[in-house]
């Protein structure tokens, strides 16, 4: 039942698969850690400089900031096992993926208010 919606994106130079796996980790990441409210999530992009800064928005549980790099580490994970499924791969090879397209990836979140995930790909080829 969440709401997924996005904006105009820009085409870029990168990995179709690497891509798309890291956008359904994103989803997915924003489906398994959700709240009680109605999930939404939003993706956008904008242009900066010689990069595109793409945004994955949600309105799940969010993340204590102090926590920002901690999740992008292999096999780290904030819930104890058996509190949620997953190994603690997932946002570790989102970042290996940003940084194999050249860029870098962060969140801004609030602790019950959702997170956003940025990302960004060097180039710019248009919106599509």
């Amino acid at each position: 039942s969440a709401q997924i919606t996005c904006d105009n994106l820009p085409s870029v130079f990168a990995n179709q698969t690497q891509i798309t796996q890291l956008f359904q980790e994103l989803i997915t990441n924003a489906i398994k850690f959700r709240g009680e409210k109605p999930l939404r999530i939003h993706i956008s992009a904008r242009s900066e400089g010689n990069n595109w800064v793409l945004s994955v928005q949600d309105t799940g549980i969010g993340i204590e900031q102090q926590y920002a790099d901690y999740i992008f580490v292999m096999f780290k994970r904030l819930h104890q096992t058996g509190e949620q499924l997953g190994a603690g791969v997932g946002l570790s090879v989102c970042k290996k993926i940003i940084e194999r397209h050249g860029g870098r990836i962060w969140i801004e979140s609030a602790l019950g208010k959702g997170t956003t995930f940025y990302f960004t790909i060097p180039g710019t080829e248009g919106i599509a």
